[in-house]
């Protein structure tokens, strides 16, 4: 008998410690309003983008839309967070599901790496639509150069940097000091955020659309602007071909949803840290944390954005929107502040009251940004650790405090480069934001499609939870997949005409989304035939389906279509075909960011399998542990 058959063979520990070391302080309704936040009911990029962009798109029903559309992505996780309700979200979701080999390259690509520039963001949204409105706005009241010059100087590179560093190196403090202490702290800023977004509400609501012009010009005015600013921005946008008053289109207001997805997508963020919420396998908490948040947020945007519709009209908004999309700076203060809501609100209020309670408001939620982008980004890099895929330090948590402080300290070193290039070459690099929507977005999609496959890939797990009793009838079921995945296919399909010029490419995008569609169809193949008789079907697959269908979508039109800027501008192609003389590099420049979005994920593959060979030369196979839920 040889030796392997003589004793049993026993599987080495995959994991770096039994146990987790996070302790659960978070409770259902503090990651309820953590979602809020983390959506950001201050981001300013559907009302900066739209009105120029997609004019004649509604953008209080592109909003509402975006929510409707948010809803099964938000539910596919709700059911894996039932299922597996440990902290590392969509990582543990994906590898637990499709193997490391797709979960740990798509979320570090598309959550650790991309949230880095969302990290950048904090600051520029504390400096620009916090703190800025607050000091121009009481320069204005009290007339006061040196309130007005506070507010400029904080948005100039040095400005920025030292707020995005400040900022970052708070949220740091407060998470390495404790999830509880930031959990308090949470309340405060909840408050402050709600106080200042009533008092912009209570601003825009009450002022007239017949003074909008005149009290935007008398701002301007005082802080050093043209007293004939609306209509030297307006004449501007009108010379640039934008369309101040156009009509109402269906098609354009439809192409606002994926704008808006760059506050909703985030909706089922609070995942990372399921580790550390309270009674996070229960359904009903997590159908209130993540759907409950989605709906919310959604309502709050579309009220935000009646407001501005009655403040400032199509035309007002488009004067605020075109100097941030055209890059113009006729049309923002001081050559460099963009006419964001809080900005708004301040330029065209004389109450100190309300515009200290909008700076700060707006100055808050801006803060908890940076706090969630380190809590979110280190529990994930805390599970991929513990699967031995990153080193076993980068795990480690504090035994007093419970928290990762190594994490947090890497992941603050990481993003101080960032702050670098976003402050300073502003220009270049803003246009990244929105890049963010793309990486992060096809993050969720898989973690959609995980959900999707939970029943049948990791079926124990799935029927030992809660959402396993929900089942749908097979039609029903089949007709919501048909609608994701149609929904994608065709998205793609008519987005793909950017690349005109490029036959090759148009077909090959196209086939590429038609074959997508087609491997979850054969995936599921054994069953179709049972759901087409009318027999049940996991709920979880259907709006697995269906979510990843239209997460997918909003990835594709910000990868294809040129108005959601940057990865879908793909005129760089022409200029390398061209011949000109310097026409390689100056096309490599201009796709620099499809090169820096599909470089990152083939820089995450080429990690995973060095990380996972180093592991097996130790005598450990780091698949065992996808095989397995992670230590609590």
């Amino acid at each position: 008998m040889s030796a392997a058959t003589a004793r049993p063979q026993s599987r080495p520990e995959v994991f770096t410690r039994k146990a987790s070391g996070l302790v659960r302080v978070m409770s259902p309704y503090s990651a309820f309003v953590y979602n809020i936040l983390t959506m950001g009911i201050i981001f300013p990029w559907v009302f900066l983008v739209s009105p120029t962009a997609f004019p004649g798109g509604n953008i209080t029903l592109g909003i509402l839309i975006c929510t409707l559309v948010q809803i099964p992505i938000a539910f596919a996780s709700v059911w894996l967070s039932t299922a597996l309700p440990r902290s590392g979200g969509d990582y543990v979701f994906q590898s637990r599901v499709f193997g490391g080999r797709v979960g740990f390259p798509v979320v570090l690509s598309g959550l650790v790496v991309w949230t880095l520039v969302w990290t950048a963001l904090s600051g520029w949204l504390v400096a620009v639509l916090g703190l800025a409105p607050l000091f121009l706005g009481l320069g204005h009241v009290f007339k006061s150069a040196a309130l007005i010059s506070a507010g400029i100087w904080a948005t100039t590179p040095t400005g920025l940097f030292i707020i995005s560093t400040l900022n970052a190196a708070l949220g740091v403090t407060l998470l390495v000091a404790g999830f509880s202490k930031y959990v308090k702290f949470q309340h405060v800023m909840w408050i402050g955020t709600l106080v200042g977004f009533a008092a912009t509400l209570l601003v825009l609501f009450t002022t007239s659309g017949a003074d909008f012009a005149a009290k935007l010009n008398l701002f301007a005015a005082s802080v050093g602007e043209s007293p004939t600013f609306y209509q030297d921005a307006l004449a501007a946008a009108q010379a640039a071909g934008v369309d101040t008053a156009p009509k109402f289109s269906w098609l354009l207001t439809l192409l606002i949803a994926p704008v808006a997805w760059q506050s909703l997508q985030w909706s089922n963020y609070s995942a990372q840290q399921n580790g550390e919420i309270k009674d996070a396998r229960s359904f009903k908490n997590q159908t209130f944390v993540m759907v409950g948040s989605l709906l919310a947020t959604g309502a709050l945007l579309a009220l935000l954005s009646l407001g501005l519709q009655n403040a400032a009209g199509a035309e007002g908004q488009v004067v605020a929107s075109y100097g941030f999309w055209y890059v113009d700076p006729t049309a923002k203060i001081a050559d460099t502040i963009i006419l964001a809501p809080s900005m708004l609100a301040v330029a065209v209020s004389n109450n100190p009251l309300l515009i200290l309670l909008i700076g700060l408001g707006f100055t808050l939620n801006a803060f908890q940004i940076i706090c969630n982008c380190y809590i979110g980004m280190t529990r994930i890099l805390v599970a991929m650790s513990l699967d031995r895929l990153l080193p076993e330090w980068v795990s480690r948590v504090h035994e007093r405090l419970h928290t990762p402080v190594n994490a947090h300290v890497l992941y603050f070193a990481l993003s101080i480069p960032i702050f670098l290039f976003y402050s300073y070459y502003y220009s270049a690099f803003t246009t990244f934001t929105l890049g963010v929507t793309f990486g992060c977005g096809y993050a969720f999609a898989l973690t959609a499609l995980a959900g999707a496959f939970l029943p049948f890939r990791a079926k124990a797990l799935y029927e030992a939870s809660p959402g396993a009793r929900f089942k749908v009838n097979g039609w029903l079921g089949l007709l919501l997949m048909a609608v994701g995945l149609v929904t994608f296919v065709w998205a793609t399909w008519s987005m793909a005409v950017v690349f005109a010029t490029q036959p090759l490419l148009l077909w090959l995008v196209r086939l590429l989304a038609v074959a997508g569609a087609a491997w979850v169809v054969y995936a599921l193949r054994e069953h179709l035939p049972k759901w087409a008789g009318g027999e049940q079907m996991p709920w979880l697959t259907a709006v697995g389906v269906l979510g990843a269908g239209f997460a997918l979508a909003m990835v594709a039109a910000f990868l294809l279509k040129p108005e959601y800027f940057v990865l879908g501008i793909w005129t760089g192609l022409d200029t390398l075909q061209s011949g000109a003389p310097g026409s390689l590099r100056a096309g490599l420049y201009e796709l620099r960011a499809q090169l820096l979005a599909f470089g990152v994920i083939l820089l995450a593959i080429v990690f995973y399998f060095v990380a996972k060979a180093t592991q097996r030369s130790k005598g450990i196979n780091v698949d065992f542990a996808f095989k397995e839920i992670p230590p609590e």
